[in-house]
């Protein structure tokens, strides 16, 4: 796999998980604190988690999420 698979892959589980974990735990909160402010800065912050440790994982190529190889026959 290429160098730049492992860093989309990395990029997108953790910007979804992260958008996801913290839409659900603010929601948890009560929905008058859910703001614009409130998303963007979500947003930010997931995109930069998901950046740094996908430029991480492009080097050092750690596989999330493994395909199993069967030989079905």
């Amino acid at each position: 796999m290429k160098a730049s698979d492992y860093f989309k892959k990395t990029f997108v589980f953790v910007f979804v998980f992260s958008l996801a974990y913290r839409i659900v735990f603010q929601l948890f909160d009560g929905l008058n604190s859910f703001s614009l402010k409130f998303l963007l800065r979500t947003l930010f912050v997931s995109t930069l988690t998901a950046l740094i440790l996908g430029i991480l994982n492009y080097f050092v190529k750690f596989e999330i999420i493994k395909k199993n190889k069967s030989n079905n026959k």
